[in-house]
């Protein structure tokens, strides 16, 4: 998976792209790891609404205990971490939500895309299965 390291190891800017790849998550964990980068997983594939999401991004962003469980809080939350490391942020399951409970998946990309103006730190791979037997795929995804 060196497209992956490559594109880490460039400076990958930060934003939500859309990543037609195949790669398992192992994979990406460990490509992001030797790449020095940090990671966070959201997988989404077993979430149906809002509640389901944002219980996701609490344990996935390990935030506080006192975490609000809202919009408000999720975005907060984001810029309020002090890190200060890039995270990739690999989102498996997209298509799972959408079907479910499309404005989750609209106010989250939105929410995730003003963070990236606000901290810089997410580099988010919204993660899709090729379409065909070609190489990884990396486009910027266009926030609702």
């Amino acid at each position: 998976m060196t497209d992956l390291r490559a594109l880490l190891t460039k400076g990958l800017r930060p934003g939500v792209y859309r990543w037609q790849s195949g790669h398992t998550t192992d994979a990406v964990r460990r490509e992001v790891a030797a790449a020095g980068w940090d990671f966070v997983l959201l997988d989404t594939s077993d979430v149906h609404d809002k509640a389901g999401f944002l219980d996701l991004c609490a344990t996935a962003f390990d935030f506080p205990r006192w975490f609000g469980r809202n919009w408000d809080a999720l975005a907060d939350s984001l810029s309020d971490r002090s890190t200060g490391e890039a995270e990739i942020v690999l989102w498996t399951g997209l298509e799972h939500l959408l079907e479910h409970d499309h404005d989750t998946v609209d106010v989250a990309l939105q929410i995730l895309a003003e963070d990236i103006t606000n901290s810089g730190q997410l580099r988010v791979l919204v993660q899709e299965q090729p379409k065909a037997k070609t190489p990884a795929l990396l486009t910027a995804l266009p926030v609702l």
